[in-house]
């Protein structure tokens, strides 16, 4: 339960993050610019974001269909869903560490 608990705060997380990661990006890249250029690189960030959180959308509705079958497999290869459930703690240890290293850690390059 605490794996699908900790899964549901990552998700959170992550459509949470994905504006703030374009805004500092667009941001970055207009400053020192005119008031015009600002505005328009809010206005950039804000329709990446969109497109990427649809796009996030539409892979983490797989998951309904994903996890599932891996239990299935799993319980089929093994007779039991713990090679599923270890696989799927291995994907969010590797998912902490990425996002760490690229977004959280001292001097990342997209801190957020």
């Amino acid at each position: 339960m605490l794996l699908f608990a900790t899964t549901g705060i990552g998700n959170g997380s992550t459509f949470r993050m994905i504006p703030v990661i374009f805004l500092t990006d667009r941001k970055r890249a207009a400053a020192g610019q005119a008031a015009a250029a600002q505005e328009q690189a809010v206005k950039d960030a804000n329709k990446e974001a969109a497109a990427v959180i649809g796009f996030s959308s539409a892979v983490a509705a797989y998951g309904a269909f994903f996890v599932p079958k891996s239990y299935g497999t799993s319980i089929a290869l093994t007779g039991g869903p713990q090679p599923a459930l270890y696989g799927f703690i291995v994907f969010y240890v590797l998912c902490v560490l990425a996002t760490w290293w690229y977004y959280s850690r001292k001097n990342a390059p997209t801190p957020c």
